[in-house]
């Protein structure tokens, strides 16, 4: 594969996940000669910010900071909660942006919150099962209902692996609004992959967030919360067509 055919992926976990979701996809993007970024948002992976410190801003900003690192244009993928991370990036730095990829992800309108859309989600399981600490600012879902909340049609290695790195969400990034234009993140190509299996955003939810994203393309996949580890290789041909 020549330089002009090789993609740059910056690829932005979802809420209690890190960058290491994505060991299943980033080997396989690679042997096809492309480049792939996969970073730690502040407070979850191995980053060590504190909880109090994280807030919207500074999950944007680390992503940011990898998209102007990069001297091409990159495919910035958001998964579930990094939908709102990636809407509100692309806003900052559209022209380096090709394409959007929202993967069973949240994607707010102008002025909205992940929050109102996440307790609108009535038969989701995060919504139903979560665990909110206030005095610390976090929120958990309740271990025995991990499997079926995320990883329902996962390996029970990949299941046990996953939920062992898991750590607490943030709440305050899930409460701060986004702010979007038509003049900077409306002129990014914006894709949907959604997952129709899905227990945490439920298909109904992802539908909606597809309607506030005004799509240029739409994929399907007949599988969980999590088609890096349930369906790797599928998820690698959606990734390309972005």
């Amino acid at each position: 594969m020549n330089n002009s055919d090789t993609k740059h992926f910056v690829l932005v976990h979802g809420a209690w996940h890190g960058a290491w979701c994505w060991e299943k996809v980033t080997p396989l993007l690679e042997q096809m000669g492309h480049e792939v970024h996969a970073l730690d948002l502040p407070g979850l992976g191995d980053d060590p910010t504190p909880i109090a410190e994280i807030t919207l801003d500074a999950y944007v900003n680390a992503v940011k900071d990898v998209i102007l690192s990069i001297d091409h244009d990159v495919i910035l993928v958001g998964h579930s909660m990094g939908g709102l991370i990636i809407t509100q990036t692309a806003e900052l730095v559209p022209d380096k942006v090709r394409a959007l990829g929202y993967l069973a992800a949240f994607s707010p309108a102008d002025g909205e919150t992940l929050f109102q859309h996440a307790m609108a989600d009535g038969k989701s399981h995060v919504t139903r099962f979560n665990q909110v600490n206030e005095e610390e600012g976090y929120f958990t879902v309740p271990s025995d209902k991990l499997p079926e909340c995320f990883y329902g049609l996962c390996s029970e290695e990949d299941t046990r692996n996953a939920i062992a790195r898991l750590r607490p969400q943030p709440l305050a990034p899930l409460m701060q609004p986004v702010n979007i234009t038509p003049e900077n993140y409306g002129r990014v190509r914006r894709c949907y992959i959604e997952c129709t299996k899905d227990q945490a955003l439920t298909w109904p939810m992802q539908q909606k967030m597809q309607k506030n994203a005004r799509l240029d393309a739409l994929f399907t996949l007949e599988t969980d919360h999590s088609p890096f580890y349930s369906c790797p290789s599928d998820l690698v041909d959606c990734l390309l067509r972005l």
